[in-house]
């Protein structure tokens, strides 16, 4: 993973989750991967300023707290047969 594809959690509320990117944002729409296990899904809902993005998790934000890294996918959700 590229320093470009790399973000960090500054805020968990719920499901909405702020993340910060010190260089390129991702496109709304795209999908970021959070956790662990990169097991927390976050779909991109709009750019906040030049720095940062607010995403809506799709499943549990148990476990994730501020500092966290974040991957950016470089694509859209898609659920195998076709882009959502």
């Amino acid at each position: 993973m590229d320093k470009q594809s790399l973000g960090y959690i500054v805020s968990v509320r719920g499901t909405v989750v702020d993340i910060e990117f010190a260089t390129q944002l991702p496109q709304v729409r795209h999908l970021l991967k959070a956790g662990p296990e990169r097991n927390v899904s976050l779909e991109v809902q709009t750019q906040l300023n030049e720095h940062t993005v607010r995403a809506i998790a799709l499943n549990p934000t148990s476990g994730l707290a501020r500092g966290m890294p974040v991957e950016n996918t470089h694509g859209p959700l898609e659920n195998g047969c076709m882009t959502i």
